[in-house]
């Protein structure tokens, strides 16, 4: 709801800045003039817009008040006004007479102060403890308490922590012990009136759930929300707490999620992204070949053992970014930030992402998706699947070239960061769809972009 808000927000603006500037470019607004500039300037709206989604501007987890979100802000617009004048200079100047370069530059400045201005309100009504919703949680944990952390230290997700129950007489850390805390279940409901509870998450655990079912349920004429720890975390962070899954989970979440249409259409588009985007890199292949093989000796292209859909191994295919023999000493290890195996070629396509061009091929035999979890090496899989709970139904569908993870966290070196990543791995495998993959793709492609740029 949040999300459609700040979008029909957006749409408002824009026409709203569109007619402020017709008036003062023209000294009047009538229908005529309206209709010639509507259908030009609402393509170049549509593409805003776009543009916006692609970077992250409608995902309310990461909004923001402070000057990174708003030099994102800056610079989208900038990017927007690049969209501007190169499609009408280069595209509809040679269908139409219309040239709005004074309209377009009044118009921009017009729309980036309301813009700002609107993201600054928004931002203020989501946060606003007044408007929140009031939230219980029901049981101590380290789960809880981290869902706990994000909810305070995050006020813009919507939602205003009132009140722990602690059927357990867990301790509670010094920093949460500004909310106040009850021990007795039996005045559940008469705490839920006097906060005005609006949520109420619970702990998995076994323990005592019955118990709290039952003064739940003597509650349910309240008409507040429900959800299990498990589900409320998901819901505000886009991943899975693994700490708190069950084998349950899977039957109950992953059973209907290999829907035969789906998986056909999957592979429709990426045989189709596959073999548009391979014909297209083979213009950069002779300088990408050249620049690589100067700097070192050995392949362009060097094969990998990966583990794939339900462990299958197969050879994952990169160019080249690493000194020839690069393990030959040390055997296989983690990459880290500053790796100096890695040569100055291999630093851009990897940064990139140009490296993994190769991977085309896997995609067109089947091996991997252009959406799904990052395909690992066995040596490590072994090692993750005895550390991480659940590591190893992360095959449960095909490794990907991009996705949730990839675009969510940093590139991982670490069992930590494996555990963080396969958090959201699970959360893609869940949700997975045709929307979900499209999304991904869009915000690779910038993702890929901003980092080309060292953005």
């Amino acid at each position: 709801m949040k999300k459609v808000l700040l979008l029909l927000g957006d749409v408002a603006i824009l026409f709203s800045s569109l007619a402020i500037t017709l008036r003062i470019r023209f000294g009047h607004l009538n229908q005529e003039l309206w209709q010639s500039h509507f259908w030009p300037f609402t393509i170049i709206f549509i593409l805003w817009l776009i543009v916006f989604f692609i970077n992250g501007l409608y995902e309310i987890r990461k909004v923001r008040n402070d000057y990174k979100f708003y030099g994102q802000l800056v610079n989208n617009l900038l990017v927007n006004v690049l969209i501007a004048f190169s499609f009408f200079y280069f595209i509809l100047g040679r269908f139409s007479d219309i040239k709005p370069q004074t309209v377009l530059i009044i118009l921009i400045i017009i729309f980036a102060v309301l813009w700002i201005l609107w993201r600054k309100i928004f931002f203020s009504l989501i946060s606003s403890a007044k408007l929140s919703n009031n939230l219980v949680i029901i049981g101590i944990s380290p789960e809880s308490l981290l869902l706990a952390e994000e909810i305070i230290t995050k006020p813009h997700l919507g939602y205003s922590l009132k009140l722990f129950f602690n059927p357990d007489f867990s301790s509670i850390p010094e920093k949460f012990q500004i909310i106040p805390s009850k021990k007795d279940l039996l005045d559940l409901k008469n705490e839920l009136i006097k906060y005005k509870i609006d949520t109420i998450v619970v702990v998995n655990n076994p323990k005592y759930s019955p118990e709290v079912a039952r003064h739940l349920f003597e509650s349910i004429d309240l008409n507040v929300n429900y959800f299990n720890l498990t589900d409320f975390y998901e819901k505000i962070t886009g991943k899975i707490l693994i700490s708190s899954l069950e084998r349950s989970w899977f039957f109950e979440n992953l059973s209907q999620k290999n829907n035969r249409l789906f998986l056909l259409i999957k592979r429709f588009y990426d045989l189709l992204f596959a073999s548009v985007f391979g014909l297209v890199s083979l213009i950069f292949l002779p300088i990408l070949a050249l620049a690589i093989k100067l700097e070192s000796k050995g392949p362009l292209i060097y094969k990998q053992t990966r583990v794939g859909l339900r462990g299958k191994e197969f050879y994952a295919y990169k160019f080249r970014s690493m000194i020839m023999d690069a393990e030959k000493n040390t055997g296989a290890q983690w990459a880290a930030t500053k790796d100096k195996r890695v040569t100055r070629t291999g630093k851009f396509i990897r940064k990139s992402r140009i490296d993994e061009i190769p991977q085309f091929w896997n995609i067109l035999k089947g091996e991997m998706s252009f959406v799904g979890p990052r395909p690992e090496r066995p040596e490590f899989v072994e090692t993750l699947k005895k550390e991480i709970p659940f590591f190893n139904e992360r095959h449960l569908v095909k490794p990907g070239l991009t996705g949730w993870a990839q675009i969510n966290f940093p590139y991982g070196a670490s069992v930590e960061d494996a555990k963080e990543k396969l958090q959201y791995d699970l959360f893609y495998i869940k949700n997975q769809s045709i929307a979900l993959d499209i999304s991904i793709i869009l915000k690779t492609i910038n993702t890929i972009f901003n980092r080309s740029l060292g953005r």
